[in-house]
């Protein structure tokens, strides 16, 4: 079926660790081992520095994005090909289960990053990743949630807070663009699952936060030790 295929494609491709990657090609460590133990760009950046962690951002935002492209390209040739005869493929010329099979393959994705399977399923918090998948069916409510990202970052320096403040708005402004019809609920649904996800993964994030005890961001370029 071509949904599965794009399925196990969309986790594949989110479960490459850029992160963990570029701690072993830089400077030959775990990025794991080190900062926060998050494989995530921002554990990246304190870890190995602007330039390092600006890559493993931008390659976990492209996860995210081609996983949707490439998903959707395959949706749409699906219903082209047969098998003896016989049309498997869902009905996606059904907006909503269009819409559907689209929310699937993104909340793999960013489970992709999450759980990886390449590092025994322990990877990072998924908000590049998210980014990416939002941007792509969603690139309205993703614009304001970018800029609250950078508006808490810019006056708290708490990437984590940041984080949480740019999900719970790209949560509101996708419920308020559905009300009163919620003709994109699918999507909604997405944005609903993930947002609780990504909350989730911030948990000790929060639990620190509220401890005076998170550690803000720098940008200094890293020196030499």
């Amino acid at each position: 079926m071509i949904l599965l295929a794009a399925l196990v494609i969309s986790y594949l491709l989110g479960a490459i660790p850029s992160g963990f990657i570029l701690g072993k090609l830089i400077k030959k460590i775990d990025i794991r081992d080190h900062g926060s133990k998050n494989i995530g760009a921002t554990n990246v950046l304190r870890t190995l520095g602007v330039v390092p962690g600006i890559i493993s951002l931008v390659f976990d935002f492209f996860k995210g994005f081609l996983a949707i492209e490439i998903g959707r390209y395959l949706l749409e040739l699906s219903c082209n090909n047969t098998i003896f005869g016989f049309n498997p493929c869902l009905d996606y010329s059904n907006p909503q289960i269009y819409q559907f099979a689209l929310v699937a393959i993104g909340i793999v994705a960013i489970v992709g990053h999450i759980y990886p399977v390449f590092l025994k399923f322990k990877g990072g918090k998924g908000m590049a990743t998210g980014a990416g998948v939002f941007v792509n069916l969603l690139p309205i409510p993703s614009i304001i949630a970018f800029c609250m990202f950078m508006l808490v970052a810019a006056i708290s320096k708490y990437i984590s807070l940041a984080s949480i403040s740019a999900v719970v708005t790209f949560f509101v402004v996708e419920l308020v663009r559905n009300i009163p019809n919620f003709r994109e609920y699918p999507l909604l649904i997405l944005t609903t699952l993930i947002a609780v996800l990504i909350i989730f993964r911030h948990k000790d994030n929060i639990s620190r936060l509220k401890q005076g005890t998170e550690s803000k961001i720098s940008f200094k370029r890293k020196t030499e030790e």
